[in-house]
This record gives C-alpha cells, sequence and structure tokens, in this order.
C-alpha cells in the first residue's frame, strides 16, 4: 500500500562501535534498529497508516506492541503467531525475538516515514511495501448446515473446550451452559469470579430471549469490565457473544433487527468501564469483527463437520492465557441463543 525505496529484511538489533577502537572514551555504543516486514494490516489498522504520526505506544508484550492513535483508538503490531485481526498490522517478527526485548517503550513515538512504520527513536523499522489488507469473509463460503447438525458441533465445542481451555475466568460456566442449565446451576466448586458473575449472566440471557434492551443494557453493566486478564473475562464472554449473534444472524438471515438492538445495548455501557484494548475488542465485536481463529470458529460450527469444529475451537483456546476460552464461552451462549430463536420461530435450515 505505502512506497519503500528498498526492500527491507528482518534484522535482530545489535550494537554498532565507533571504528576508533583505540579511544576507549569514544567508543560509544549505539543500538541498531530492528528491521521487520508486514505482511497484513486489518481494516482498523488501515486507516491509521495513511497519517504521518500514526501515534504512540501504549504497551508492550511478547508479540505484540499496542499503539494508541492518534484517533484515540488502539491498533497492534504483532508477529505472525497472533494472526489476522481487524486491529492487527501482522509482521515477521521471528518467534526467537521478544518485542519486549527491542527496546521500544511506552509512549513512544509512532510514525509513517516513507513507507514504514517507525517506533520510537528508530528502534523498530516495519516495511509497509508488500503488506495486504485482510478481508474477511462475513458471509461464509460453505453450505450451511441443518439445524440438528449446528447445535451437534456447539456440543462439540464445549466438550473441547471443557477438556482443553483454562478456566480461572467465567467459561468455568461453559459445561452449564445451554439446555436451560444455567439457571439450575448449583454454585459450589466454582472459582470467585464465575460465582461472582452467575446472576449477572444468567439475568442477561433471560433479558436477551425477552428481547428486554433496558435490561440487557443493565445486566451489560455488571458484567463490562468485570474479572481477571487485561481483557477481563467477562469482556472476553461479551466479545464472543456479539461476534456470534452477528455473523450467525447475517449467515442465516435471521433476527437482524434483534441482534442490532442487543449489541448496542451492550456496547452503550462498555465506556470507562473496561480497559482501551478490550474497549477495542468490544466495539468490533459487536459490528461482528474480530480476529481470524473466532470468526473461523463461528464459520466451522455453521458449515463444517465435528472434527473441523474440535480443531478451530482448539486454535481460540490458544488465544492469551484465557482470554480463548471466555471467547469460546460467549460464543457459545450466543449461538446457543440464536438457535433456540429459530426453534421458536419453527424455522428449519
Amino acid at each position: 500500500m505505502l512506497s519503500q525505496q528498498k526492500d527491507i529484511k528482518p534484522q535482530t538489533g545489535k550494537t554498532a562501535k565507533n571504528s576508533d577502537d583505540t579511544d576507549f572514551c569514544c567508543s560509544t555504543p549505539v543500538i541498531c534498529p530492528v528491521y521487520l516486514e508486514a505482511t497484513s494490516f486489518g481494516s482498523t489498522a488501515a486507516g491509521s497508516l495513511n497519517q504521518d504520526r500514526i501515534g504512540q505506544v501504549h504497551s508492550v508484550f511478547t508479540r505484540v506492541v499496542n499503539v494508541l492513535t492518534s484517533g484515540n483508538r488502539l491498533i497492534s503490531v504483532v508477529g505472525a503467531d497472533v494472526g489476522n485481526g481487524p486491529i492487527n498490522i501482522v509482521t515477521n517478527l521471528p518467534r526467537s525475538m521478544s518485542m519486549t526485548s527491542i527496546g521500544i517503550g511506552k509512549n513512544d513515538e509512532v510514525l509513517n516515514v516513507d513507507g514504514s512504520i517507525v517506533l520510537g527513536n528508530n528502534v523498530l523499522i516495519i516495511s509497509t511495501k508488500n503488506a495486504k489488507q485482510w478481508k474477511p469473509q462475513r458471509i461464509f463460503q460453505g453450505k450451511l448446515l441443518a439445524t440438528k447438525k449446528i447445535r451437534g458441533n456447539l456440543k462439540t465445542m464445549r466438550e473441547v473446550t471443557c477438556a482443553y481451555g483454562r478456566f480461572g475466568g467465567l467459561a468455568q460456566l461453559i459445561e452449564y451452559a445451554g439446555e436451560g442449565r444455567l439457571d439450575k446451576l448449583v454454585c459450589q466448586e466454582l472459582n470467585p469470579f464465575a460465582l461472582r458473575a452467575l446472576p449477572h449472566l444468567s439475568m442477561l440471557m433471560k433479558t436477551l430471549k425477552a428481547k428486554d434492551y433496558q435490561g440487557i443494557r443493565r445486566s451489560a453493566q455488571k458484567l463490562v469490565g468485570f474479572g481477571p486478564g487485561l481483557t477481563p473475562s467477562a469482556d472476553d464472554v461479551l466479545s464472543g457473544l456479539m461476534a456470534s449473534l452477528t455473523l450467525i444472524s447475517q449467515n442465516l438471515n435471521i433476527c437482524g433487527d434483534m441482534v442490532s438492538e442487543v449489541n448496542k445495548s451492550i456496547i452503550s455501557c462498555i465506556q470507562g468501564r473496561t480497559t482501551l484494548i478490550s474497549q477495542e475488542f468490544l466495539m468490533h465485536a459487536g459490528a461482528g469483527d474480530a480476529n481470524e481463529p473466532i470468526l473461523t470458529l463461528i464459520e466451522k460450527i455453521l458449515t463444517a463437520r465435528p472434527n473441523e469444529v474440535e480443531e478451530a475451537t482448539k486454535h481460540v483456546l490458544a488465544i492469551g492465557e484465557a482470554s480463548g476460552t471466555d471467547v469460546a464461552f460467549g460464543i457459545f451462549l450466543g449461538s446457543w441463543l440464536l438457535l433456540d430463536e429459530i426453534s421458536c420461530a419453527g424455522k428449519h435450515f
């Protein structure tokens, strides 16, 4: 998309020495920049790449640098293992290299210079010459399954999540979700977060079924920002819920107005209640946008065999420390809800 004067190959940072090795006092070490190439970027990230000043570093993690843009939105520079997403700029960062070891600091300037993203004082330079915009298919290409098989795929996803998930947050409740079991749950042996969130999550599901949008908003207010994690556990559940509602509604051509109102009700109460990163994910989920593994799982639930659902579920579970497990729980809740709507309306696929 953007021009670049010369090809840039990935290099690790090195220390350059003064050419006069005889004068120790003049041998000032200089840290050479790390050069990477961007391979793809999401729709939100694309909007920031046309500005001279992209923003400043918000936070740095092993495989991710989050950037607060001039428009007060977050975008993320990530390694290929993190994958595509609406806010992601995917790079060829070697698996052996950590973003935290490069020398990038919080509040460092992030600029667009001659077709490259420059972080800090030339600490990291990322060529965007060969990067392509990631454009996910929101309308799935595979043949839609019958309702009974979709429900079977959801049960497969639940079984895989129970077997391989990480349950420090709300996702511990997935074992009891669906088939009206959440309301009947005995609260013993739940972790503190799941225990505290249970009444609010149960109320949220009741208000969703009743299409009580004020009630949905009140329940969401109790959940947004709650739980462990940089993206709090309840937020991850809500993200999975909204993304699945939106994409399943669009692909099955059902409940479009209801889903739109539901997502608006949830999004209306996130401001100031959670982290900036989580807020960004929630806003995208409300529009049916999410990282590639999440979109793939929702597609497989509607179109694929159980073994493909199992594989796609495992990819989602690998997201973050426990975020993927919580997102999977939200996907299950949203999908099951819409299947119940189909059954109540007497529709069949």
